[in-house]
């Protein structure tokens, strides 16, 4: 790589043409030449920052050298945000329910643009009527007309029953109502407190019944699964396009292993579950009814009964409050085997707790034995969790948090995202329905286009082969699994007779080396471009072993495009 020489004209009107000068084993374009350069020549400028196009997970040193950067690991399940855009695989590796998980997730920008959400993330409550917006449209709440009337998600009613409670009117909820649609509010039932404490009783409106056995039609919205709420379900004609969910895992979907696609950096996903366990009112016994509207003083005004409940990644989102109110709400050693025997309160060896590693703390077992075997398999990727702590802190409003995040400090691109599937925490156990998540660590540099080719290219000339030569080192700790590969393209903008634009798609010819050559020529004829690039990709990294690419040099040659 070496600088070359560049020089601006302004021809006014906004239009600025560059000029390069050029190698001296070069010369400007001659007529019938094609620009003759020689294939020998480096055109690769020095690596700083405005010589590339992007970085992912590469960083540019002081000594003006490429890196590979660790990966960064998830923290908390409260905040989802991937720090590079990867490719996402999902796998399904416990499910105590034994029907099936069915697991999904927003995007917070999604629900932003629906209005359910204010500018810093907080749910909003837009007819007033003590429900926030997100929890009336799961399960279609609204009144169907009236100043607090809200679109309905789905395509016709299969109930029109409404009930009145604290002064507002509500329409009862189709997933918690049978086939004739029978009325399931009852005002001023005798129930406990849900709150932490003594849990005294209190007269508390309750709305919509447990499923039976059999359901038959009842107890759904239609919509395109039967039983679960349209809004979380993927836009379709049958839920009349407003649904916002990506389902990633449902009973019909026949697959452990998911390909979520390529996840943005940046996008916030919140993750939801969604279990057929029928409504219980004991916060003895650690179960709630879900609370779909609270007072100031946070006592429950209005719970919901039914079989269909939703649990968030994001705690505050939940509908049921914790009724025991411990700080944190659980800890736990995710590389330790979960044992009946082992009290959190009291974690002791002899009862199945296991030493942290980095404190000495004796904490319980997170995942039970079954799954972590599972997990070690090579499906899983051979996974095991170190003994390390995580834990549940508390939502900060009352509500009851569901799901928990293990994400091993020694593989931080793997993650393991749990819940637990009782309404109020039951047991607490948070190992209900298990999920893997495992992305894509690469890092991968894209070098802006290389001069001296013209501004303004002259068509009836294109690249026909290229050389590239390397220096780069795999690292010290690094191991047969890390890998830096190569490529080229020609076509790495796309320009018309006035400008240039990027092509984020280019023809990527991959270089390939003789074994020990530093140096390869790539014939690049079948994709006749003048607009040059290159990148590379590192594969196999982890905290310990991060490639660093020292140089590179670029050279290429033109031909007349065939006619």
């Amino acid at each position: 790589m070496r600088p070359h020489s560049l020089h601006i004209l302004s021809l006014g009107a906004g239009i600025t043409l560059l000029f390069v000068t050029l190698p001296a084993t070069a010369s400007a374009a001659s007529t019938g030449s094609c620009y003759d350069l020689d294939l020998q020549a480096d055109q690769a400028p020095p690596f700083e920052a405005s010589s590339f196009q992007y970085f992912q997970q590469m960083e540019l040193t002081p000594q003006q050298t490429l890196r590979a950067t660790p990966p960064q690991a998830l923290t908390s399940a409260e905040h989802l945000v991937l720090p590079v855009s990867q490719r996402v695989t999902a796998t399904s590796v416990h499910d105590a329910s034994s029907t099936g998980p069915w697991l999904g997730y927003f995007y917070e920008h999604e629900l932003k643009a629906r209005g359910y959400l204010d500018v810093n993330g907080n749910l909003l409550d837009l007819n007033g009527n003590g429900i926030t917006d997100l929890h009336e449209d799961l399960y279609n709440l609204a009144p169907p007309t009236g100043s607090q009337a809200r679109p309905y998600v789905g395509t016709t009613r299969r109930c029109s029953r409404t009930f009145a409670s604290g002064g507002f009117t509500y329409s009862q909820p189709e997933l918690a109502l049978n086939e004739s649609c029978t009325s399931a509010f009852t005002s001023g039932v005798l129930l406990m407190d849900a709150r932490p404490g003594d849990y005294p009783e209190v007269r508390i409106d309750v709305v919509g019944s447990n499923t039976p056995a059999v359901p038959r039609t009842g107890y759904s919205d239609k919509g395109l699964f039967e039983r679960i709420p349209n809004l979380l379900e993927p836009a379709h004609a049958a839920n009349n396009h407003r649904g916002l969910g990506h389902p990633v895992f449902f009973p019909a979907g026949g697959s452990q292993t998911v390909d979520l696609g390529t996840i943005n950096a940046g996008w916030e996903m919140v993750f939801f579950l969604v279990v057929a366990n029928d409504s219980v009112h004991n916060p003895y016994e650690g179960r709630v009814y879900p609370c779909l509207r609270k007072a100031a003083d946070g006592q429950c005004t209005l719970h919901l009964k039914t079989s269909t409940s939703v649990f968030f990644s994001k705690a505050k989102w939940n509908l049921d409050q914790d009724p025991v109110g411990q700080m944190p709400v659980a800890t736990r050693n995710i590389g330790c085997a979960s044992s009946e025997d082992c009290s959190p309160e009291a974690p002791h060896p002899f009862d199945g707790a296991c030493t942290v590693a980095s404190t000495g703390q004796d904490l319980c077992g997170w995942l039970d034995a079954e799954a972590l075997a599972r997990l070690g398999t090579a499906p899983y990727g051979s996974t095991s969790l170190p003994m390390e702590a995580t834990t549940v802190a508390v939502s900060g409003n009352g509500k009851m948090p569901h799901a928990v995040l293990g994400a091993p400090g020694g593989t931080p691109q793997d993650w393991i995202l749990a819940f637990e599937d009782l309404n109020g925490g039951g047991d607490r156990d948070f190992n209900d329905a298990v999920f893997q998540f495992r992305g894509d660590a690469s890092s991968a540099v894209r070098s802006r286009v290389l001069f001296p080719s013209p501004y303004f290219p002259d068509p009836a000339c294109a690249i026909s082969q290229m050389r590239f030569r390397k220096e780069d080192a795999p690292g010290t700790g690094c191991g047969s699994s890390a890998a830096i590969s190569y490529a080229v393209a020609t076509d790495c903008r796309v320009c018309t007779s006035y400008e240039c634009s990027i092509n984020i798609t280019p023809s990527w010819h991959p270089v390939t080396f003789a074994v020990g050559a530093q140096e390869a020529f790539i014939d690049v004829s079948s994709t006749p471009g003048s607009q040059p690039c290159w990148m590379a990709s590192i594969s196999g990294t982890h905290a310990a072993c991060l490639p660093t690419i020292t140089n590179v040099d670029v050279g290429y040659v033109f031909a007349p495009v065939s006619p």
